[in-house]
């Protein structure tokens, strides 16, 4: 028995008739696509859904950024008051202190530092305003650091005799 072929070109099996030309081709190809409504559906999904996911992810990531910046000047404002409260210290010492760690530690998260320094009889009080550094555009968060400390003093363990 002779082995039998099959021809794997299916255009090359059918009969060609005039009447199945071109029309005919874009008919058959229109009744499959319309056999599946959703087609392009997923296409559509994409273009509406990534931008928001990417959009909700730069959000993510600029509460990182503030979360970061809020932390950096709040460790200086630790810092400021901690230099400022110390015995025989002054406030422009604890302000040269916080500008000196913000500097270290905080360059380019935290934008514009304002470093606010008060040193009363019995407390200091430190102020660090700034603006976080942004992710998204158009957004700016504030930061803001307070901390307060009593301000060291000598006093006599065995009191005025």
């Amino acid at each position: 028995m002779p082995p039998v072929t099959i021809s794997r070109d299916r255009r090359a099996a059918r009969p060609s008739s005039p009447a199945r030309g071109t029309a005919g081709r874009l008919r058959a190809r229109w009744r499959r696509v319309a056999a599946r409504p959703d087609a392009g559906g997923a296409t559509a999904e994409l273009v509406i859904a990534m931008p928001l996911l990417l959009l909700i992810v730069m959000f993510v990531i600029q509460a990182g950024v503030w979360m970061h910046a809020t932390h950096v000047a709040q460790a200086a404002a630790t810092r400021a008051a901690s230099t400022a409260a110390g015995y025989q210290s002054s406030a422009g010492a604890g302000q040269g202190a916080g500008a000196d760690t913000l500097a270290a530690i905080g360059d380019g998260v935290l934008k514009n530092p304002q470093v606010s320094v008060t040193r009363t009889a019995t407390e200091v009080r430190v102020e660090i305003h700034g603006t976080a550094a942004t992710v998204v555009p158009g957004i700016s968060w504030r930061v803001t650091a307070v901390v307060v400390r009593p301000v060291e003093r000598w006093t006599d363990p065995g009191g005025a005799a």
